[in-house]
């Protein structure tokens, strides 16, 4: 099992004991955060009611709930039908994260999860490593254009998710971080799933990120598009060893 388990006032939480320690049940309320000073700011759009902190010895996290979006956004809001803590969304989404973490690939650490039950419903929350030094690729073309090499090393990174069978349910230029030493990382994992590679899903997986460019390019004066060139060098990234290990679906 990824990670330790913890029963805590009504809390489930599963923590990653080297990084973070046993963690305390006030660690996911945002009022308890605030009062010890640890609150440090909010994510770039995208991200819902995320939040920057600062745990002990200086580790800097984001801690994002788990929130519905479309139809049952109003409706639910951050509620989800109650299931095995296994098959919950914050359980799922660290033990995918500390597995694709082990293995190397280009995504944030997982420091803790938690799920509180509440009659048939449960309600959610992660807490993954922050990324510093970085920008989402959204914040980056609203103030430059991207050279074909960063456009290659985007398509590199999501290719290499892609070999490894991850299939992002919302890959979107909010979800892509650009890091100041050129590396590039995918984040906000919930939903996503492992599976066998495939070209369906992995092209439904760029052309999903292709219309939240397109979408960022018609709202926001002065966005750098994503442009022939940049689409090439994208596509030869995510190309370059990505083709010859897809089995057709």
């Amino acid at each position: 099992m990824d990670g330790h388990y913890l029963h805590i006032g009504g809390q489930h939480i599963l923590y990653d004991p080297v990084r973070l320690g046993a963690p305390g049940a006030d660690l996911f309320d945002p009022a308890a955060l605030a009062a010890a000073g640890r609150l440090a700011g909010r994510p770039e759009g995208g991200r819902g009611s995320a939040l920057f902190i600062t745990l002990d010895g200086g580790i800097q996290a984001v801690l994002r709930p788990y929130r519905r979006g479309g139809l049952l956004a109003n409706l639910l809001g951050d509620r989800y039908l109650r299931a095995p803590l296994a098959y919950t969304r914050p359980w799922r989404e660290f033990r995918m994260l500390a597995r694709l973490k082990r293995e190397g690939l280009p995504v944030p650490a997982p420091l803790a999860a938690r799920v509180v039950p509440d009659g048939l419903i449960y309600r959610g929350d992660i807490l993954v490593e922050r990324l510093t030094d970085t920008e989402t690729l959204a914040e980056a073309l609203t103030r430059r254009a991207l050279e074909p090499g960063q456009w290659q090393r985007v398509g590199e990174a999501v290719g290499a998710l892609h070999r490894r069978g991850m299939d992002h349910a919302d890959l979107n230029a909010h979800n892509i971080l650009l890091a100041r030493d050129g590396t590039v990382h995918i984040i906000d994992l919930d939903r996503a799933r492992l599976r066998r590679p495939g070209r369906g899903w992995q092209h439904r997986n760029l052309q999903r990120l292709e219309r939240s460019l397109r979408k960022l390019a018609g709202e926001r004066d002065g966005f750098h598009p994503l442009d022939t060139d940049g689409l090439e060098a994208l596509l030869d990234g995510w190309d370059r060893r990505t083709r010859a290990d897809m089995i057709p679906e």
